[in-house]
């Protein structure tokens, strides 16, 4: 109230002044135009930046004549003479402002002026600019990683990282790696979104094969770090380039080589080019494709090792199908060779009674039986697992009592039972359906050899029924159980849930239930926990629920 009595006491004029030297320093423009564009005031340090004229009465000049060159702030004032309060941004020379726009109105309501306000926001767009860049930067380099590890095919691999190099930074990328004896740049991968310039760098590369130590390319392996050649001139082409290169390369503006590394191993390397009359490589790109690099090395290494693996995964798998075709003759002559010497001894103690000590060659006799026996089976285990890879695995249906199947695995596992010191309880109602007996025999002696194996001595119960659309039967033990963690695994080819060193076999036995089940149709689940035994459950249709291929007739 004391500055409002001050005022009221003549010295206006002198407030007045006190403002107008606040505002001329200010580093700002303030400014009141009428409806007609003529600027009735103008103070600020920012008008002799401008080569603006400050103070008042300057409404001889237009606003639109001062301001000519910054269409954007004269929108702005249009916009607020209509009656709007408006904000706005533009460029003037190579600066940038931001101005706001307040109307200002008379006693009947109508616009009578506008009075407003600008400042410098170059720092401010610049900011803005550079969190957009980053944003963009990060949402480049989330995409690319994306596609990056889309797929596992090293091609394929190979070929997206080029192309989304090109993409994202342009205009034509290449991928080179190190050869295997670590003496060539071999070309793995080439984009350029012009098919003529991408044939044309494909003929000079395969002209003019390149050493690992040739070329920049050598300083970037060497020292794996970033090349950027922002002016890629035709004399420094024709000074450090190969000859051969030179009808791609006098077509190219900007150089941008990035090694490709992963775990501190040069693979090889990432080569840019922007093309004759595009704007110049900048330090902002030539980050951005480091950070690329890095990222593609990684997808490109997995692709290899992937590769790698499937291809041994292939190898074992022709290895153990060969292994296993070949190891079937010799283990036929040997079970003849048994079965023939097992006559031999008979005739012979029948001839001369007492003369063979029966009980010992008995002995040894069965124990080279039981032998060959369980090699036919790992053979047969072998066996089915190719035909189940290479989609082989047939079923002969006939009509199966599942009670008799469940009678005859027991009669075959009970050797196992008694050297293991089980006992099994078995008990089931009369269940018929369409099943291959053999593979549905295959099942239930599998999972009865894994709760022997596995189910410490304890008893074994064996339970089946109809239950729903088909039947079902459960195999329990009360042995060493399965890790909740492992359940997932146990079904697939060469899984274990346990240590080989402890129990033995290739871990094919529930790989071929399952597969065998889905054949029918059917599927298996175990519960179990450690400590607390398993208990495997298969359910499946009373005929199977796929196209089974019928056996011809003979003739």
């Amino acid at each position: 109230m004391a500055f409002w009595r001050f005022m009221r006491k003549g010295a206006a004029a002198t407030t007045e002044q006190r403002l107008r030297a606040l505002v001329g320093q200010a580093p700002s423009i303030f400014f009141v135009v009428d409806k007609e564009g003529r600027v009735l005031l103008a103070e600020g340090r920012l008008l002799k930046a401008l080569r603006r004229r400050a103070g008042r009465g300057v409404g001889s000049n237009s606003v639109f004549e001062l301001f000519g060159d910054a269409a954007w702030a004269l929108d702005g004032l249009k916009r607020a003479i209509t009656g709007r309060t408006v904000t706005v941004r533009g460029q003037v020379d190579d600066r940038f402002y931001e101005a706001r726009f307040a109307p200002v109105r008379g006693p009947d309501g109508e616009v009578v002026e506008v009075v407003g306000m600008a400042s410098d926001a170059t720092d401010l767009h610049e900011a803005e600019e550079r969190l957009r860049r980053q944003a963009r930067r990060l949402e480049a380099l989330a995409d690319a990683s994306r596609a990056f590890a889309a797929g596992l095919d090293y091609t394929a691999t190979l070929d997206t990282v080029a192309r989304r190099l090109s993409e994202l930074i342009g205009d034509g990328a290449m991928i080179r790696m190190i050869s295997p004896d670590g003496a060539w740049l071999v070309p793995v991968a080439l984009y350029h979104p012009d098919p003529d310039r991408a044939a044309l760098r494909r003929k000079v590369l395969e002209s003019a094969p390149q050493r690992v130590g040739e070329g920049l390319t050598a300083r970037v392996l060497t020292t794996g770090t970033t090349l950027r050649i922002s002016n890629l001139t035709r004399e420094f082409v024709h000074r450090e380039m190969k000859s051969e290169y030179w009808p791609y390369l006098d077509g190219s503006s900007s150089l941008l080589i990035a090694p490709l590394s992963h775990r501190r191993q040069i693979l090889g390397h990432i080569t840019l080019l922007r093309d004759v009359g595009r704007p110049a490589y900048t330090e902002e790109d030539e980050t951005l494709l480091g950070d690329l690099a890095h990222r593609a090395a990684q997808a490109i290494e997995n692709a290899r090792l992937y590769g790698q693996s499937q291809a041994a995964i292939v190898a074992r798998d022709e290895f153990l199908s060969i292994a296993s075709h070949e190891l079937r003759t010799p283990l036929t002559a040997l079970r003849l060779a048994l079965e023939n010497l097992r006559r031999i001894m008979a005739r012979e103690a029948a001839q001369a009674p007492g003369g063979i000590p029966s009980a010992p060659v008995e002995r040894v006799l069965g124990a080279a039986e039981r032998a060959g026996q369980r090699l036919e089976k790992l053979v047969e285990a072998l066996l089915d697992v190719s035909r189940i890879h290479m989609g082989r695995l047939e079923l002969d249906v006939e009509p199966v009592d599942l009670a008799q199947l469940v009678a005859e695995a027991l009669a075959g596992q009970e050797d196992e039972l008694a050297q293991a010191g089980s006992i099994v309880n078995a008990e089931g109602p009369p269940v018929t359906g369409r099943w291959d007996r053999l593979r549905l025999g295959q099942v239930v002696t599998n999972l009865l050899a894994n709760a022997v194996k596995y189910g410490a001595g304890q008893a074994i119960e064996v339970r089946w029924g109809l239950g729903g659309p088909g039947a079902w039967l459960t195999v329990r033990d009360h042995g060493i159980g399965v890790d909740p963690e492992a359940q997932a695994h146990i079904f697939e080819r060469f899984e274990r849930a346990v240590s080989s060193q402890n129990y033995g076999g290739l871990g094919l036995g529930l790989y071929i239930v399952k597969r065998i089940l889905e054949a029918h149709g059917g599927t298996v689940r175990v519960e179990s926990a450690p400590g607390a035994g398993a208990e495997f459950r298969v359910e499946l249709p009373l005929q199977p629920a796929v196209t089974v291929p019928q056996a011809q007739p003979p003739g």
